[in-house]
């Protein structure tokens, strides 16, 4: 059973964040095919990887948690880390957070309150549903985030790179 966690629990030496860098860390994976870590020579037999900032900053402050989630430290930037470290880092973090790439609409239909799409990723077509579209519609720069009623993402890379049709159809919808 956990200890309960109150003011007078916590000290100011337990609130202070370490930032990891390829000095003092190192992933790989376990027998199992999980990623591992060895932070400060402590090795740590499955860590979990978690972005802090997963849309603004997709590539920087990393959480690195044990497997009781546990904060071993925060990963600033992965691209100081070696390209194979990084490459570890970008499959554990795209498993945690798959996010289809739309690349057309083929169309939206609203029905009792919900929107249903009509998407393609690359040659498949794929279906999925939105119950409020003024919150699962975010839109970042030139890249436009769709959440359905499951929590799944999925992702327009570009919005003016898709075609004009699939344009007209999403517009109504931005804001």
């Amino acid at each position: 059973m956990k200890e309960n966690i109150t003011a007078n629990t916590i000290s100011p030496e337990s609130l202070k964040t370490e930032y990891v860098s390829p000095e003092n860390c190192v992933f790989g994976r376990n027998k199992n095919g999980f990623i591992s870590a060895t932070v400060n020579g402590k090795e740590y037999g499955r860590v979990i990887l978690t972005r802090a900032l997963p849309l603004a900053m997709p590539d920087d402050y990393i959480c690195i948690s044990d497997i009781d989630k546990n904060e071993i430290g925060i990963i600033e930037h992965t691209k100081v880390f070696p390209t194979e470290q990084q490459q570890l880092i970008n499959e554990e973090l795209g498993q945690r957070y798959y996010c289809p790439v739309i690349t057309k609409i083929e169309s939206i239909k609203e029905k009792m309150g919900h929107f249903y799409f009509d998407v393609m990723i690359g040659d498949f077509k794929k279906s999925f549903a939105v119950r409020d579209i003024s919150k699962s519609i975010r839109q970042h720069g030139d890249a436009i985030d769709l959440i359905d009623i499951d929590g799944n993402r999925f992702r327009i890379l570009d919005f003016e790179a898709i075609p004009s049709k699939s344009r007209r159809k999403l517009e109504p919808y931005l804001y």
